[in-house]
């Protein structure tokens, strides 16, 4: 019996559409799944269903999965993170040689992945950390891959992976080497924050439009079809644009019976969580954690939402003229959503010496993944022009696309705070912008506020930096 180029754990969603797309790609691929009760036909099943006449060999025990793979071993996890992950890898080891590769498919937390590169590299096997992006359709189709692994190592998966990943705008595959130990893990941590942030901010843009334009699913439908073009193309637009075109049986929109409380698997939180550890500013991302939060409360706000609100103010409003603002809204609050989910990814890089390389994250989000877009393109020009540019908003090319949409950012929130539309991600992200626009913030108050009531002391703007001076303010007026 030939052996298999690759073994497929799990078979879920991800895992099964994952080893058809490998085997579509001329891959024989060996099969397994967890013996636990409820799912002992589970690898049956799908070789006499989808795998059928194609190239799988169904195993049926850890031992023949391991035997049933050439050598070195690779095998693709793709179980749920967290424990399921190393009980995967604790019940093959013992199968295993040196020089092994294990490749983790599944949302990880990347310390949870450097965790498990640093003990398995004393047993010789060869840990990846590969975050996927693109949902069932990407996995079996095409989707986007972020390994972090080693060079050496990345030349023994480049041959699986590349010809399955979906491809970006010039046509290159939608896969790099992200880094070494958790960066790949990271990376697709950091590509689901600025998710949340690109739906958050959709979700606002579809909430004044339906609230304070007054305007149907349906003419919302057109709108967002309408944007899904130029810097504003998006997969998120495109299908916003057909979730609001599906009526229910009754001929009113079914989206206005989904109850709006936005559930999330972590992710996001994660980013926030990471950001906050590192004392990295993430208001646009960390504000879209904290609305779906917020959106779960469906009790209290009802309960909240009998007080005193605002009328809506589009009555005597040029509604293509405020469209146009939102639409330079959306793009703004989008493009500063993004520089700092890539401003995260640079900080704990430069920490970590993860050897990441922006313009290439950029790149193969460009398909497959659920933000891809055309904004991206820019950011690949921005980072291909000054490769160690810090802050996108550094960037002349950013810098001067933001500060044509600053008019139409800055009437389109106004207008939501005086109508009492939240939106709490545009809002974030103008602030964000003007506060890293700042040559000098109020922070001296608050460092002088804490020197009173903790003695923390402050440093002197006519002063060196690094020296410290401590005031008693009571009685010294």
């Amino acid at each position: 019996m030939n052996k298999s180029a690759i073994g497929v754990y799990g078979l879920g969603v991800m895992g099964r559409n994952l080893a058809l797309n490998l085997e579509d790609h001329g891959n024989q691929v060996t099969v397994y799944n967890r013996s636990v009760p409820g799912e002992e036909k589970v690898v049956s099943d799908f070789i006499e269903s989808e795998g059928k006449s194609k190239s799988f060999i169904g195993a049926q025990s850890p031992l023949d999965f391991a035997q049933s793979l050439e050598s070195p071993r690779k095998i693709l996890i793709m179980v749920k993170a967290g424990p399921p992950v190393d009980s995967v890898i604790d019940e093959l080891i013992p199968f295993l040689d040196q020089g092994d590769i294990l490749i983790d498919g599944g949302n990880s937390h990347f310390e949870d992945t450097e965790r498990r590169a640093s003990n398995l590299a004393e047993e010789g096997i060869r840990f990846v950390g590969m975050g996927v992006s693109g949902g069932e359709e990407g996995a079996r189709f095409g989707p986007s891959m972020m390994p972090g692994t080693t060079i050496k190592t990345w030349l023994k998966l480049k041959p699986l992976f590349e010809p399955i990943a979906a491809k970006a705008f010039d046509s290159s595959p939608c896969i790099t080497r992200i880094g070494t130990g958790g960066a790949g893990h990271f990376v697709k941590m950091v590509h689901n924050g600025i998710e949340y942030a690109d739906m958050q901010l959709i979700a606002e843009a579809y909430h004044i439009m339906k609230q304070d334009f007054q305007m149907s699913a349906g003419k919302i439908s057109d709108q967002f079809s309408a944007w899904n073009s130029g810097l504003l193309s998006s997969y998120l637009f495109e299908i916003t644009a057909d979730i609001l075109s599906v009526s229910d049986d009754d001929d009113n929109p079914l989206v206005e019976k989904i109850l709006d409380s936005a559930g999330q698997k972590g992710t996001g939180k994660w980013t926030a969580i990471s950001a906050f550890e590192n004392g990295i500013p993430l208001p646009g991302i960390s504000g879209s954690v904290t609305a779906r939060f917020i959106s779960s409360f469906t009790d209290l706000r009802r309960k909240l939402s009998s007080s005193e609100t605002y009328e809506s103010t589009s009555a005597n409003e040029d509604i293509n003229q405020s469209l146009a603002y939102l639409a330079d809204a959306l793009l703004a609050s989008r493009v500063v959503s993004h520089a700092e989910g890539f401003f995260l990814i640079a900080e704990m890089n430069r920490q970590k010496e993860w050897e990441i390389d922006p313009a290439e994250i950029a790149r193969i989000w460009q398909g497959g993944c659920i933000i891809r877009s055309e904004l991206l393109k820019t950011i690949v020009k921005a980072y291909k022009k000054e490769p160690a540019l810090n802050h996108l908003l550094q960037s002349d090319i950013v810098s001067e696309l933001l500060k044509d949409l600053q008019g139409g950012w800055r009437n389109t929130i106004s207008r939501a705070a005086i109508s009492g539309t939240p939106v709490p991600v545009m809002m974030s992200s103008l602030s964000q912008y003007d506060s890293l626009r700042s040559a000098r913030l109020p922070a001296n108050l608050i460092q002088a506020q804490r020197d009173y009531f903790g003695a923390h002391t402050y440093e002197r703007t006519d002063k060196p930096r690094g020296k410290f001076f401590h005031t008693e303010w009571k009685g010294n007026a």
